[in-house]
């Protein structure tokens, strides 16, 4: 009898692995239908001048679709192509940054300003197929969609073939179930970008373009999934140097732990201004120490509007024996 109630449990672990892994599997190739943002790419200079600043200065694309041949280069300021090629190794498996160059066979090239700007604003696909959430940029707004569009088709275009993803078992299941369905915008972006050194164009910029909390809040490492409080601070591993990880510092007011309590607000600007201090940070500094001004004033006032969290992250980072 107890042989058999035991075959029995067996049989129903197996039947259930069984019809997990055939839920996991259907679900790797899933198709949405999102609209395509009425968005057409521009030649005028001013237009392509916007998109420059927020692909280079703002966003920082090259720190991930930059030639990582080239990482040095880019960290000293030198404006890379964004031909892709990086591999994020995590512990779902590896990923690789695209080549975003208008290359027609291994870019941008073969897709249409619609399928570029749906890529970024909905996190679909051109084949329909969802985007792993890395770029939350969902929050552009219409201007600045635009503008990122017209900059990136104005790149002399990169041959450069870069390998699938490589999803492992646990990046296989992540994908079926929490990251199954494509990230989309949680309010409708504005049609016209702010300026000024303004709390509104503060909040747009650290939060939608230099997305500030995607490196300041803490992360599940296994499913990317925000598990701290938003601009708390963060741990993250070195993506180059495995034996160091990285301490986001906590960006606020909060008098014992928070970076922006020891800030005032020109010294912020000037904190900026000076760049990359630690040598291999992966504050985008190159970028970002060449800001305008309103906008690192924006930021800092947003930021000093947060409510302030109680989170000590220690040292800028820590080196594994």
């Amino acid at each position: 009898m107890i042989k058999k109630v035991l075959l029995g449990l067996v049989l129903v672990v197996v039947l259930v692995f069984m019809a997990f892994a055939a839920y996991v599997g259907s679900r790797q190739h899933l198709k949405f239908d999102r609209p395509y943002p009425a968005v057409t790419a521009s030649t005028d200079s001013t237009v392509v001048a916007r998109g420059h600043y927020v692909v280079r200065r703002l966003a920082n694309c090259a720190q991930c679709h930059g030639d990582p041949k080239l990482t040095e280069r880019n960290l000293e300021g030198e404006e890379v192509p964004l031909s892709g090629g990086f591999a994020f190794k995590i512990p779902p498996g590896e990923f690789y940054a695209r080549n975003i160059t208008p290359d027609a066979a291994t870019g941008i090239g073969r897709f249409t300003d619609g399928e570029v700007a749906r890529a970024l604003r909905s996190g679909v696909g051109h084949d329909g197929r969802a985007l792993l959430p890395f770029m939350e940029m969902q929050g552009l707004s219409d201007e600045d969609l635009s503008a990122v569009v017209s900059y990136l088709r104005s790149q002399p275009p990169v041959s450069n073939p870069v390998p699938s993803h490589k999803p492992n078992l646990l990046g296989q299941i992540v994908i079926a179930t929490v990251l199954a369905s494509p990230v989309g915008p949680k309010e409708a972006p504005p049609q016209a970008s702010p300026r000024g050194a303004t709390l509104e164009n503060g909040k747009y910029l650290a939060e939608s373009v230099a997305l500030c909390w995607a490196c300041h809040t803490q992360r599940d490492m296994k499913t990317g999934a925000l598990v701290g409080s938003r601009f708390g601070g963060a741990t993250m591993p070195d993506d180059i140097n495995p034996k160091r990880t990285w301490a986001p510092p906590n960006l606020t007011s909060d008098p014992t732990t928070g970076r922006l309590a020891k800030f005032s607000e020109d010294e912020f600007v000037a904190r900026f201004r000076q760049g990359r201090v630690l040598p291999g940070s992966p504050m985008p500094w190159q970028g970002f120490r060449n800001l305008e001004e309103d906008d690192l004033r924006a930021i800092y006032r947003y930021l000093k509007s947060l409510p302030p969290v109680v989170h000590d992250v220690g040292p800028p980072y820590v080196d594994k024996p």
